[in-house]
């Protein structure tokens, strides 16, 4: 902070730490503090406070469309709603005495029992409003088939970053070490072209490729292994390693970069000295530039396996809904679908401290601390 004032003088030094401290709070500390009070309270939706909410739902439908009956006439009104087909006063038969009478009566009996659902649900809140809110319940409540999807997921990811590791060391070395300018700036090239397309047009260009009718198959066909015209075709959609396939494809740069910008700053002196000494390739490797290269690749797996185990769109498109769902799917399911944003906020934060757990045992294994890796 001392070095900052000296270089840019209190006023921009003071803007910028405003600034980030800004964004460090609303964009990171906020939402996760939100999310993680939000997992703490549990949402019984079997309990009576529940059934309730519900009853007191149907009631109120029930009761509108009685008085609805009443004002226009039992024709006009279809499923609790205005018929429209009828919809003049000329088709709306008006109630005799003795109907109006009984469902006048029946209105009376559903808004006492309104009235009496009204009363129960403010003495509920009431004890509710006197326990301990906090419990973590939403936790345990991660068992059997959803305990296996996070279990899965993970298991994945761990694959596909050591998929991506196995392919980007080699390239990572050819190009940082092994290559001159003009060979780095074609491969540069060829891996960047790719990534200027937007990631969904990307992931969607694999479904030519995985698609029953897909190039796979066609190529299939013409070696004779699989048929069109008797429908005999691989549904490439039920295997998992199509999910891996694209999600290395997807991720695979922040694989090769992190550990290209390390292996680059290694003197090649070094190399050439081991290799005049009689030392082996893969003793070179072992000794000398994997050691330098630690913080990349420490790097490039916490991103590969974060990036991974948070992807919606892969596993989402590809799959098509013929592979168990990712456990990103799953959590989308709990926020939007059941609208249990509880139990979904208990589902993120336990995949974000994974993923933080994951951070820790990268830099331990690798033996690198977290100056290292902001390098």
């Amino acid at each position: 902070m001392k070095s900052l004032f000296e270089i840019y003088g209190w006023p921009l030094t003071t803007l910028f730490s405003a600034c980030v401290a800004l964004w460090l709070t609303v964009l990171i500390v906020a939402p996760q503090f939100f999310m993680a009070e939000l997992s703490l309270r549990f949402e019984d939706r079997g309990d009576r406070l529940t059934k309730i909410v519900n009853d007191l739902d149907v009631l109120y439908r029930e009761k509108g469309t009685k008085e609805f009956d009443l004002e226009n006439g039992p024709a006009c009104n279809t499923m609790g709603m205005v018929n429209p087909v009828m919809t003049n006063e000329s088709s709306c038969t008006p109630f005799g005495e003795e109907d109006r009478l009984r469902v006048e009566q029946q209105v009376h009996e559903i808004e006492d029992r309104i009235q009496s659902l009204l009363v129960e649900e403010q003495n509920l809140k009431k004890i509710k409003a006197q326990q301990f809110p906090y419990s973590i319940r939403n936790y345990t409540a991660m068992t059997g088939l959803h305990a296996w999807t996070l279990t899965k997921t993970v298991a994945f990811s761990l694959i596909v970053t050591l998929i991506a590791l196995a392919a980007c060391y080699p390239v990572a070395y050819a190009v940082a070490l092994r290559s001159g300018p003009v060979k780095t700036g074609i491969l540069f090239t060829a891996l960047f072209i790719p990534y200027a397309v937007n990631e969904l047009m990307r992931i969607y260009a694999w479904l030519t490729v995985f698609d029953l009718h897909g190039l796979l198959n066609t190529l299939l066909a013409i070696i004779g292994i699989a048929s069109f015209a008797s429908d005999e075709l691989i549904v490439w959609y039920r295997f998992p390693g199509t999910v891996l396939v694209v999600l290395v494809y997807t991720y695979i740069l922040f694989m090769v970069f992190p550990i290209y910008n390390t292996m680059a700053t290694l003197d090649p002196n070094q190399v050439e000295a081991a290799r005049d000494l009689g030392a082996k390739t893969w003793r070179i490797h072992w000794r000398i530039i994997i050691p330098h290269t630690k913080p990349g690749i420490a790097v490039g797996c916490i991103m590969t396996f974060m990036l991974a185990a948070g992807s919606f769109s892969v596993p989402h498109i590809i799959t098509r809904g013929l592979q168990p769902k990712w456990f990103t799917q799953l959590i989308y399911d709990k926020f939007f679908e059941s609208s249990n944003w509880n139990l979904g906020s208990a589902y993120s934060f336990t995949l974000l401290l994974i993923c933080i757990l994951f951070i820790f045992a990268v830099m331990a294994s690798f033996g690198v601390k977290l100056r290292q890796l902001a390098r």
